[in-house]
């Protein structure tokens, strides 16, 4: 459980029985449950965030709703849309009380975490190896641990960091508990309710193929391990870092896609945002910047867990994804001479 008197009790939605018992007793928590996912929904099929706060007992059912559906797209939009619910209540704390992040540094089991004062600011103190698991979708040096002011296993970071932190934790966490959550348990709780539910279903899953991600003419057999993880994870739903998104936009300016289409496979992305997305990839490709920006560096990604190698055995040979394109068009061209 995040705090008694949060949003999300995580030790009830783990509990099949009070779920089934809630879901019968309370029509209050089943309806607006099915309402959420009904707007969470439609706000999916016209590319919108969906932020609204559930109370504890809805959250659970609408998890366990997600859970029957059980389509990979409407997971990650959810834990995303709540991240951010998440998030912004964090930030309100942070300017009512420094004590309360403290507790949910603790309920979240790193009881050792602290606030200590450094020159003129207040730094939370938390152990070197919280930071590095959930930083990993977090871009910039401030999130890297080589720039981080460590001491004896702490990393000493500011207000904002910490926030950033312990939301990365709850999207983790979220994927975490429904992982748990098995599917054969959702057909048993909500037995009554298969019409409804199954209706749901067909529709998310109507809305998710029109959403088919298409690359056009472009041979995307060979495009590097990076590129493919980062294409994988948007047409799931998923939340790619930034930087994961900038390598994918200028990779794909850079081989000859245009700006309309490239905006078109950032719409699966679970946070999109059309008139932000056209901006950042029209600068990002210089037609309003006047810079065209190229892909970072493999070195880059890797500091920024952004590498995605595995057993490729092109990757140790090569230190740019653009590089690995083109040696591999080259092949391609030349096995088609043979």
């Amino acid at each position: 459980m995040i705090t008694s008197n949060f949003f999300v009790n995580f030790n009830l939605i783990l509990d099949k029985n009070k779920i089934k018992d809630i879901l019968v007793k309370n029509g209050k928590h089943r309806r607006d449950a099915f309402d959420y996912i009904d707007n969470l929904i439609k706000k999916y099929s016209d590319n919108k965030k969906y932020n609204a706060t559930l109370d504890r007992e809805t959250f659970a059912i609408t998890l366990w709703i997600i859970k029957y559906i059980n389509e990979k797209p409407l997971i990650n939009r959810f834990i995303t849309d709540q991240r951010d619910v998440f998030g912004n209540r964090i930030a309100e704390m942070l300017l009512e009380n420094y004590d309360n992040v403290i507790e949910y540094f603790s309920t979240f089991g790193i009881g050792d975490a602290s606030i200590e004062t450094v020159g003129n600011k207040y730094l939370f103190k938390i152990p070197f190896n919280i930071f590095i698991r959930y930083n990993k979708k977090l871009s910039g040096n401030k999130y890297r641990l080589v720039y981080q002011m460590l001491d004896n296993g702490y990393v000493y970071i500011d207000l904002r960091q910490a926030a950033h932190i312990l939301r990365e934790y709850f999207a983790v966490k979220m994927h975490d508990i429904y992982d748990k959550m098995d599917y054969s348990d959702s057909k048993d709780i909500f037995e009554g309710f298969y019409d409804k539910l199954d209706e749901l279903k067909k529709e998310f899953i109507e809305i998710n193929r029109k959403k088919t991600m298409n690359l056009g003419e472009i041979d995307s057999s060979i495009f590097p391990p990076c590129i493919k993880e980062y294409i994988n994870e948007i047409n799931d739903g998923g939340n790619p870092s930034h930087m994961a998104r900038l390598t994918l936009a200028t990779f794909l300016h850079h081989i000859g896609m245009d700006n309309e289409h490239i905006v078109k496979i950032f719409s699966r992305t679970a946070d999109f945002d059309e008139s932000s997305a056209s901006y950042q990839i029209g600068h990002l490709t210089g037609s309003i910047s006047g810079t065209e920006y190229s892909p970072p560096k493999c070195a880059t990604l890797k500091s920024n867990h952004l590498c995605y190698m595995g057993d490729d055995a092109l990757c140790p040979h090569i230190k740019h994804p653009l590089q690995y394109y083109e040696i591999k068009a080259k092949d391609k061209i030349n096995s088609r001479k043979k």
